[in-house]
């Protein structure tokens, strides 16, 4: 599911990213991450997004005023494998001989 809404300026872009923070929820495979970002063309941005069952799924809200965007995310750590309709950690060896 995604819900998006963008107000753009007709000038070049320019984009810096301003700071980010990330860490580990209590959950094994769940992280979080914060940015800040300037990016010249956006005067409005909002976006919400829900996704399961692919890569990295999981929460992410945007929101930005005139240039100046926050974007938080909640997510899994782990891949999707379709053809086995489950969750593979690849960084783990076990866990992807075990799936494939």
């Amino acid at each position: 599911m995604r819900l998006a809404l963008s107000l753009v300026f007709p000038f070049p872009h320019y984009f810096k990213n301003l700071g980010c923070t990330s860490g580990k929820l209590k959950s094994e495979h769940k992280y979080w991450e914060l940015e800040h970002y300037y990016c010249s063309t956006d005067l409005i941005n909002f976006e919400l997004q829900y996704t399961t069952k692919q890569d990295h799924a999981g929460l992410s809200i945007e929101l930005g005023l005139l240039g100046y965007s926050i974007h938080f995310q909640v997510y899994d750590n782990r891949h999707w494998n379709r053809e086995k309709n489950r969750y593979v950690n690849y960084d783990n060896p076990e866990e992807v001989e075990k799936y494939w």
